[in-house]
Parts: C-alpha cells; sequence; structure tokens
C-alpha cells in the first residue's frame, strides 16, 4: 500500500500525505521513497534478468488463449533529470504497450472506432530504443506474440520507433498513426494556403483522401503545393511555410505504405494509438513536471515499478506476494 499510494499521489510528498489521512500511516516523504526505489530496483532487476534470458533464446511459457490480435505501440515522453548540463536535463523516457483485443471490422453507416483493448500492460526505461525494444519483445512474447493470430504494431514515424518495429517485430503490420497523419496534412495546408477558408477546405479533401486509402494523391497534392512555394532556404525558421511544406511531403512519401487505412479497418484492426498515447500521459502525471528533478537510475526504478502497478494482469499482486524481496519490504515498512 505505502509504495501504491506514491503512485497514485503522484509524488512521494502527496504519497505520504495520502498514507496519514486514509490509513493513519506515518512516513515521511523520504521513507516513501526509499521504499518506493528499493521496490522498483527489484523489479528492474528483474526485468534486465527476463531481458537477458529472452535474448539468449529462452521463450517464456505460452498463454492458455491464443490472441486473435495482439497490439504493440510504443511511443516517447519527457523527463526532467539533475544533469548538470541545463540543455540536457529533459530526457526522453520510452513506453511500450502490449494489449490483446479481438478485430472489430467497420460497419457501413458507423464510425469507426477500432478494437476495444483487452488486458493492458506496459513497459518503461529510460534507456535508448534497442534496449527498449528488447524489453518489449519479452513482454509481447509473454501475452503471446508467437501465437497471436494477427499482430500489429501502431505508432508515429519517428525513427526511434520505426527502427524498433524494423528490429523486433518485422512480421508485424505497422499502421501509422491516422491522428499523426492528419495533424501532419493540417500543417502542410496552413503553410501553403496560411489560415484561411481555402486552407480548411483543402485539408478537409486531403484528409478524406488519406482516408479513403489514396495517400500516394495526398503525397501528389503535398508536392505540388511545396514546388508551388519553392524550397526552403539553407538554414531556414522551423515556422518557414516552404519548409513545412517540404518536410510533409517527405513524411508522406516514407510513410505511405503505411497508410492503408480502409485495409486496416476492413479487418478489424486500431488505426490510432491513442492506448499508448494515454500510457504516456500516466507515466507523466508521474514522473514529469518542472519541479521533479530525478536521477537517471531513481526515475528507472519508478518507472518500472509504475509499469507493473498499472498492468491489468494482476502482476503487480502477484509480485507483491511471491517476490522475496517485496514480501520482505512489506513486513519491515509495516
Amino acid at each position: 500500500m505505502k509504495v501504491s499510494a506514491s503512485n497514485v499521489a503522484g509524488s512521494f510528498q502527496k504519497g505520504a500525505q495520502l498514507l496519514r489521512e486514509l490509513s493513519e500511516i506515518q512516513l515521511t516523504a523520504k521513507q516513501v521513497q526509499t521504499i518506493s526505489e528499493k521496490v522498483g530496483q527489484a523489479l528492474v532487476q528483474e526485468r534486465e534478468q527476463k531481458r537477458q534470458a529472452f535474448m539468449s533464446g529462452q521463450r517464456p511459457p505460452s498463454p492458455p488463449n491464443p490472441p486473435a490480435l495482439l497490439v504493440i505501440g510504443a511511443d516517447g515522453g519527457r523527463v526532467q533529470t539533475r544533469h548538470e548540463d541545463p540543455e540536457k536535463k529533459w530526457r526522453e523516457d520510452k513506453i511500450g504497450v502490449v494489449y490483446r483485443a479481438q478485430p472489430s471490422p467497420e460497419r457501413p453507416g458507423r464510425p469507426y472506432q477500432g478494437p476495444k483493448p483487452i488486458v493492458k500492460t506496459h513497459v518503461a526505461t529510460m534507456q535508448d530504443w534497442d534496449t527498449m525494444g528488447d524489453y518489449l519483445s519479452q513482454e509481447a512474447a509473454q501475452r503471446g506474440y508467437d501465437q497471436a493470430r494477427e499482430k500489429v504494431f501502431i505508432g508515429d514515424a519517428a525513427q526511434g520507433i520505426k527502427s524498433l518495429h524494423e528490429r523486433n517485430f518485422p512480421d508485424a503490420e505497422f499502421i501509422n498513426d491516422w491522428s499523426h497523419a492528419a495533424e501532419h496534412l493540417h500543417a502542410g495546408a496552413l503553410a501553403a494556403f496560411g489560415n484561411t477558408e481555402r486552407a480548411e477546405a483543402w485539408y478537409e479533401h486531403q484528409k478524406q483522401s488519406l482516408w479513403d486509402g489514396k495517400a500516394h494523391l495526398v503525397l501528389r497534392a503535398l508536392t505540388r503545393e511545396s514546388q508551388r512555394v519553392g524550397k526552403p532556404r539553407k538554414n531556414a525558421p522551423e515556422n518557414d511555410p516552404r519548409l513545412i511544406l517540404s518536410r510533409n511531403a517527405g513524411y508522406f512519401r516514407e510513410n505511405q505504405s503505411h497508410m492503408d487505412y480502409p485495409r486496416y479497418r476492413k479487418n478489424g484492426w486500431p488505426i490510432g494509438s491513442g492506448v499508448i498515447e494515454s500510457g504516456v500521459k500516466q507515466f507523466g502525471r508521474r514522473v514529469k513536471g518542472s519541479e521533479k528533478h530525478w536521477s537517471v537510475p531513481g526515475v528507472e526504478a519508478i518507472l518500472a515499478l509504475m509499469s507493473t502497478w498499472m498492468a491489468e494482469d494482476n502482476r503487480w499482486q502477484k509480485f507483491w506476494n511471491h517476490h522475496p524481496f517485496a514480501t520482505r519490504t512489506q513486513r519491515t515498512a509495516a
């Protein structure tokens, strides 16, 4: 309960206050932090042991019921560390999600909702994307990746995420998040026509083409507008319309093969990365903030702790009930 309080409350100080108010447990914020980080460190060690075993070829036991659809997603957040260089204080935390789903094909005349997630689990780390890929691969295997009848990977087109997919999940269909694609298209419309009715009409027309699976037409339209305004100058500012159009044309050129939205809807697959984005926000509420300055080992421990606590497969309770370190910590902290 003491560890859970620090997660629910959003900080060690608020966690200590919550314990006092609800359970009359008298602990300082520092004591709550020490207990939480010790449990988190044990979870980091356990996760690393699983990764090493997985990378050496050991596969986790197969789940009793293979998933009809297994969805993997990844995204990045922001954490403020104690780095001496102010420009290097903010670092990226990598968040991954794995969830089962039942394919939910599109029905005529109804807004497409996509499949609902069933039993979400997360992975979170401050390490690089390659290591994150190993952790996420092990998690997916534990959730039935090898046995899944269908598997998809969904995310934005960031290079780290695309590389993770290619390295760790090459047999999963990569779906470029619909909302990110629409945002890039809208930015191109504003760059081409300014904040005008013409920009909005152009955007709506191109968005319909994208929805209909005609990303090649969207690319053609963006390329045409980019050529009309001309090439961006060297060292052009980020808000230069020519630079924005050039970049967004490049975005659709590089990612159009992952924008077959009619097929994804027909298969009943997700087209939006809302589940992983929600996860990033949940982690962010705990570790992100201008008033929070983390050591890297400290935030790594809390990310591992939160991943276990947020899991919807009861692994937090299993860890707390059975892991020797957790049970010992529970007795000594009582």
